[in-house]
């Protein structure tokens, strides 16, 4: 129950991470099931680097925000 509810506040808090990681899961999922090549196990780093795509994301929002809020 935990879980769910740390995915909530991660989905509420930081949107752009929650969301660029469903992406990379579903496309991920859609790959190893669509090709026989790609294996679970090359989804796993796909996975991380739409987290770290969002990670990006996330920061550069932040930082664009901060620059407009000093002027």
């Amino acid at each position: 129950m935990d879980s769910v509810v740390d995915l909530l506040v991660l989905l509420t808090l930081h949107w752009r991470v929650g969301i660029s990681t469903l992406i990379a899961l579903v496309v991920a999922v859609f790959l190893s099931t669509a090709l026989t090549a790609f294996s679970g196990w090359f989804g796993v780093p796909l996975v991380i680097l739409g987290f770290g795509a969002g990670l990006l994301w996330e920061g550069s929002a932040l930082s664009s925000t901060r620059q407009h809020d000093h002027r």
